[in-house]
């Protein structure tokens, strides 16, 4: 009777996997068969008996009904299905099928993108002007009474457009709320330029191993993610503090992602080391494991925001004030920062050396202090090197200008919705969320459609999509002349969205892939790590001259200006760019350095 009871209490058990079933299949017909699997079975038990005396021991006791339950159609058709679903997934990061250590290495290096690529999204591009705006402006000071706060009322919705203020810094120097964000972000470029070159320094020069990359690579990566938990938990008075905990986040992100980046050709080289065959593959590979990695890391960043989204809604009020605004931020910041330092742990027990003989060296100050100068000075050699191909040289000083002006135009947009247009939290989350799905688009889209419709050179196709960038800054300044277009409503700045997300995402696609063509076989580190200081040396010089503009005028319309200035100058710069010119510039510097070496 005890045994009918737990057959009884375990059939309910059964109705799971009922929709993988043939559609005239019916749950009666299971129930049946399963009834008549447990009375054939009851009625043969003695001889069921004898051949579990001679099973294996470690084979655990199975019921009548346990056993046609496995045999049915439910149980082989879901267990093959999952097997099938699980192959699939891990075909994602499987590229050698006899190597399990660097498979593992590649899913660890999958990992530390998911795990980071929601910091630059979420809180560099969305949450960290918005932050240090409302902080700046909630200790800020009217512009024409440096005795009368900035805001009276904490229960305001936002603040009055025409009720201008100052935030004094150091007692001394007074500037505008938007301009302290854009003052910050100017600051932690700078600094994040300069900690990036001497720590990646150090890591090529003195131990280029995975499993060194990957210690620094944490270590770096828990700093930048404490940071970020500690911003959600400070005091609507400490600006300092956020200023200072927002300067070592944006650090501690730049060196993981230097890092991190330079991690795949360290793993495929460790992995095709002994075989010539693979060796020929890598840069194939290199390209199809880039290419999935971005791909998960723009995911990420979606799902991050997508539920930042979800975390705001839930804990807004149906009157919001300005602090409640906040409160709702700093939870989204805490979760992100949370995000990053939980899904990185697994990182550490994937990433390995393939050979366990890796000579682990003593790191002391003077170890550090040789390796940074040593990385400083290949640098400038590689700088001076660089402004020998004539080509070269023309894109890089064209794409510090575009860079420039793309960076710039993001964080101005932000700060500009939330001011002038009274956005909430969750409406620039929708913004950001809109432009990273568009900039992934036109990452795909738009060259190959531009390619193959027009038969463009990526010359000219640069140009058409600067030009289609130029649109962002100059519709922003229509405002100046129009009372009803040039973002005077909200759903034009998500029209706007999209429209920088095409722009933004072309621009990276093209601009790689011109770059890629025009510099010397066997020397791409080297001068792709000079593409990526031009791309992060750009983003100092926008924010602070933007900031000065709206220090003088008070107004953020007025840097829409300076942004279309910058785009327009960009266009004979990339007009004089001659791509076939720069390929045979590469090829013969190529074989010069071969000869030289």
């Amino acid at each position: 009777m005890a045994e009918n009871k737990s057959l009884v209490n375990n059939d309910s058990t059964t109705n799971v996997g009922y929709e993988s079933l043939p559609l005239n299949y019916s749950a009666n017909d299971t129930d049946s068969m399963l009834l008549s699997s447990h009375k054939n079975s009851k009625s043969n038990n003695i001889a069921n008996d004898d051949n579990h005396e001679s099973s294996n021991d470690n084979d655990s006791p199975k019921t009548p009904l346990l056993q046609s339950f496995q045999d049915s159609y439910i149980y082989k058709t879901g267990k093959q299905k999952s097997s099938s679903l699980y192959k699939k997934i891990e075909g994602i990061w499987t590229f050698f099928p006899n190597n399990k250590t660097t498979n593992n290495n590649i899913l660890g290096w999958f990992i530390y993108l998911i795990s980071s690529e929601p910091f630059i999204v979420s809180i560099i591009s969305t949450y960290m002007p918005i932050i240090l705006e409302t902080f700046a402006t909630l200790n800020a000071v009217k512009v024409k009474d440096h005795s009368q706060p900035c805001i009276d009322d904490l229960s305001l919705v936002f603040q009055d457009k025409n009720n201008k203020c100052v935030l004094p810094l150091v007692g001394r120097w007074y500037v505008d709320p938007s301009s302290f964000a854009l003052y910050v972000f100017s600051t932690s470029v700078f600094f994040q330029t300069i900690l990036v070159i001497s720590i990646s320094g150090l890591v090529d020069n003195f131990n280029n191993t995975i499993a060194f990359k990957k210690k620094v690579m944490f270590v770096f990566g828990v700093l930048g993610a404490t940071s970020t938990i500690l911003i959600s938990l400070l005091y609507n008075t400490e600006f300092y503090s956020l200023a200072l905990l927002s300067i070592v986040s944006n650090c501690c992100y730049g060196v993981v992602n230097v890092i991190g980046n330079s991690l795949l050709p360290v793993i495929l080289n460790d992995a095709t080391r002994n075989n010539a065959d693979d060796g020929k593959k890598i840069n194939e590979l290199t390209t199809v494991i880039s290419g999935r990695g971005t791909s998960l890391g723009y995911l990420s960043a979606l799902l991050v925001q997508i539920i930042c989204i979800g975390l705001i809604t839930k804990l807004s009020v149906k009157n919001p004030t300005i602090i409640d605004n906040l409160k709702s931020l700093k939870i989204a910041i805490f979760f992100v920062g949370l995000y990053w330092i939980v899904t990185q742990i697994p990182m550490m027990f994937l990433l390995n050396d393939s050979s366990n003989n890796t000579e682990q060296k003593p790191i002391t100050i003077k170890i550090i202090k040789t390796n940074v100068t040593k990385s400083w000075k290949t640098l400038g050699q590689t700088v001076i090197h660089a402004s020998r191909l004539k080509q070269v040289s023309i894109f890089l000083v064209g794409w510090f200008v575009i860079s420039d002006s793309i960076t710039t135009i993001n964080s101005t947009a932000i700060l500009f919705s939330k001011n002038e247009l009274h956005m909430s939290t969750v409406n620039l989350v929708f913004v950001s969320v809109s432009s990273l799905i568009f900039a992934i688009i036109g990452a795909f889209c738009i060259p190959s459609f531009l390619i193959h419709r027009f038969t463009l050179p990526l010359n000219k196709l640069m140009l058409v999509i600067i030009i289609w960038a130029c649109f962002i800054p100059l519709y922003g300044i229509l405002g100046f002349v129009f009372d009803s277009i040039g973002l005077k409503h909200k759903f034009e700045m998500y029209f706007l969205a999209v429209w920088y997300g095409l722009s933004m995402g072309a621009l990276n696609a093209v601009s790689r892939s011109i770059f890629a063509l025009i510099i010397p076989s066997g020397r791409e580190s080297i001068f792709f790590s000079i593409f990526n200081i031009t791309d992060k040396g750009s983003s100092i010089v926008g924010p602070v001259l933007t900031g000065l503009i709206i220090d003088k005028t008070h107004q953020i319309r007025y840097a829409f200006i300076l942004l279309l200035l910058f785009l327009v100058f960009a266009l004979p710069i990339f007009r004089a760019l001659n791509v076939e010119e720069g390929k045979q510039e590469a090829q013969q510097e190529a074989i010069f350095l071969e000869q030289v070496i």
